[in-house]
Formats: structure tokens, sequence, C-alpha cells
């Protein structure tokens, strides 16, 4: 890190081809294989969801209720141990953060819709297009601001206040608004918005959330039990 993040062959990296920055959608599942190497054991932890761990060791786990289906559990951290391999399932909704990850507008043109299915996302089941910029959202949060005092199109009363991109600028990877979308521009707080694409390996046409995913050990995940705890 900030080298599995980078564009392949980044100017920071000169030797270095490829990174490890997949994109996904809210709601697409993404297949994670994790390998225990060397001789510590250092799960693997991803940010934003648990994964549902599916196999380990190339065997299936299945329910204990019906063999017929798959049924690992939901894991905070895959506790791979050396040798060790695992394969999961994650995928990020977004659901029950309180605040509108799209940074939607109530009556602002081009607002699109959201019609909850019968799980509270706005899908095909509820009349989505699969192209809908906003497919997979979580319908009760829709319009729900983020930010205290905005700068731009978004309503104010959300909980935080966000700061100048400027400030907190890390090389190429950093987006310049915590929102996904075309319009994600009109959304970013401070003096000095950052267009998506310019500083960052999102296509021009979206911005989006990173989640940094990496290998703990139990310890390091609670900081030794020092607040405060994270990573």
């Amino acid at each position: 890190m900030p080298d599995n993040m980078d564009a392949s062959y980044a100017p920071n990296y000169p030797n270095q081809p490829y990174n490890a920055n997949p994109h996904m959608h809210p709601g697409d599942l993404v297949l994670v294989r994790i390998v225990g190497q060397g001789h510590w054991q250092h799960p693997f932890h991803e940010h934003g969801n648990h994964v549902r761990i599916l196999a380990r060791d190339g065997n299936l786990i299945l329910s204990q209720t019906d063999a017929a289906k798959l049924g690992g559990r939901m894991e905070f951290n895959t506790d791979t141990t050396p040798g060790q391999a695992e394969d999961g399932i994650f995928y990020w909704s977004g659901k029950g953060l309180g605040w509108d990850i799209f940074g939607h507008t109530p009556g602002a043109p081009g607002n699109p819709p959201c019609v909850p299915d019968a799980n509270g996302y706005y899908t095909t089941a509820s009349g989505a297009s699969v192209n809908s910029p906003n497919y997979y959202e979580w319908c009760a949060d829709h319009d729900h601001p983020l930010e205290t005092n905005p700068v731009g199109a978004v309503g104010s009363g959300g909980p935080v206040t966000q700061f100048d991109p400027l400030v907190v600028t890390n090389g190429l990877w950093y987006n310049g608004t915590p929102y996904m979308g075309p319009d994600a521009v009109n959304h970013s707080r401070g003096p000095t918005p950052l267009p998506p694409g310019v500083a960052s390996q999102n296509p021009p046409g979206e911005s989006g959330i990173a989640f940094m995913w990496h290998s703990h050990n139990e310890r390091e995940i609670t900081t030794n039990d020092v607040f405060r705890a994270g990573c």
C-alpha cells in the first residue's frame, strides 16, 4: 500500500506493472481467494462488509440444515493459518449507513427514483434497470445527506462536516469525494473539489468508495486493546 491501489505502471512505481484494485458496484458479488503463506498467522481483513466463507482448502462448506446450499459463516477477519486457503464471497451494499452514498438531492433535476424491492434495494424487482445509475441503492437512505454544512448540491442536515479534499490527498488514488456517480464532483466539500478521474484511478464517469483490503492479526485489529481501535 499504496502500490497495490495505484494504476498499473503508475509513475510512482515505474517497475510495477500490475495493481490490485478491483472495481465493483453495490450488490456485485466478488470471489475472494485467500492463501496463508509464511510462518505467521496473519489473517485477511476486508473493510466494509464481512465475507461469507464458501470453501477451505478447496472443500466446499455446506449448510448444516440444507446439504444443497453453501453455508459458510460470515467472517470479519478470514482466519487463514499458514498453508491454508479459503474462498469467500464479498459484496457491499451501503445498507444502513444513514446517508445517501450516491449524493442524491431531493428535488434536483435528474434525481432518479428509488423504489425498494422486498429486500429494501432498488433492483429490477422494483422497476429498476441494471443500467440505472443508482441500481442496488438502499432506498431507506435515498436523499439523506452526509454533510452538515455542504458545498454544492447536497442538502444540509447530515451527520458530518466534510474536509477540504486537498488536505488529505495521498497520491493518485484519492477520488476527491465520498460519493458515487457521474455528478460526484458537485458534492465535494471544501474550496478545492477534485472531479472524478482527475486524481484517481476511477473511470471519469464515476466516483467511488475505496476499502483497503489487507492482512491483520487479531491484536492489530484491536490496536492491542488500546483506544482507538482499528486500522
